[in-house]
């Protein structure tokens, strides 16, 4: 009960402070890349400092979120809402700074090419019409040619298709490869994933297993395959390790049972390696010479 009235005096004395306040919060957002592409996760990075020489709350009042966005086209027109930001309240010390990561793409609806600018609001009063700004980021997304694609029927449902979609796209100088999984009724879609980056002189393999589980193989680095697992639904199932075994590249093979595994390969174990590196170490820093 105590905690409790203390944090609602301190919310009021944080609005009486910030009434009067004059960029006593500072505001940034930053993306790690510029291009995306179109339907993948954006996340957006929010630093607010806290100048005003106090300890603040910064809480939402009624329908107006204490944290907001500003999301046009490149034409100016404003980017509709998919979702409302629920943000629970945060207290910040003075002269301390807080960070968060937001989704950014679960709250506007960005899955069609084009260019976007994004800019932060934090509204300490509850008032819609002041807060502080936070500077403008440019970002585009852009759609790509799927370089391998399969329709598959959902289990359980009557007749319900969906399709998957490997697909490449270029940004930061770096490829990536994404997985994409459509609506076949609508043609939209429901997932992008990120795979992560990937080395395009070995061809990337794909199958689908018993139960439609899509299984990827694609080569990361010149040592290491990774193994990429997706369900019907779009989660993604987690990823393993895979470096060449003594018959040349791994390769994906799906057996009579309906099962997908991968062939001609060693399982990476990144512990058994770590114990095994430790080992080594231990051994060269033993003396050259020893003395009885």
């Amino acid at each position: 009960m105590k905690r409790a009235l203390y944090l609602f005096a301190l919310l009021i004395s944080s609005l009486m402070l910030l009434s009067n306040a004059s960029a006593q919060l500072e505001v940034s957002i930053r993306t790690t890349q510029t291009q995306f592409l179109a339907g993948e996760s954006i996340v957006v990075g929010v630093t607010i400092t806290n100048r005003t020489g106090n300890d603040i709350i910064l809480a939402s009042k009624g329908r107006t979120p204490w944290l907001d966005f500003v999301v046009k086209r490149g034409n100016g027109e404003a980017v509709s809402s998919v979702g409302r930001g629920d943000f629970a309240p945060v207290k910040i010390g003075a002269g301390q700074t807080m960070a968060k990561s937001i989704e950014i793409s679960k709250l506007f609806h960005l899955k069609e090419q084009d260019t976007y600018t994004i800019s932060a609001v934090i509204r300490p009063t509850g008032d819609a019409a002041n807060g502080f700004v936070s500077n403008r980021i440019l970002f585009t997304t852009a759609n790509a040619r799927a370089d391998w694609s399969q329709k598959v029927g959902v289990p359980g449902s009557n007749g319900l298709t969906r399709e998957y979609r490997l697909m490449n796209f270029t940004n930061s100088q770096k490829t990536q490869l994404y997985c994409q999984l459509i609506d076949s009724k609508t043609g939209t879609s429901m997932q992008t994933l990120n795979l992560g980056e990937a080395l395009l002189f070995r061809k990337p393999q794909a199958a689908v297993d018993k139960v439609q589980t899509l299984h990827v193989l694609y080569l990361a680095t010149p040592e290491f395959y990774v193994l990429a697992r997706i369900d019907i639904n779009g989660r993604f199932l987690g990823r393993e390790l895979h470096q060449r075994g003594g018959a040349g590249d791994p390769k994906l093979v799906t057996f009579g049972d309906g099962s997908v595994k991968v062939s001609g390969s060693v399982l990476y174990d990144p512990k058994a390696a770590a114990k095994q590196e430790g080992k080594i170490r231990n051994i060269s820093e033993r003396p050259p010479y020893t003395y009885n």
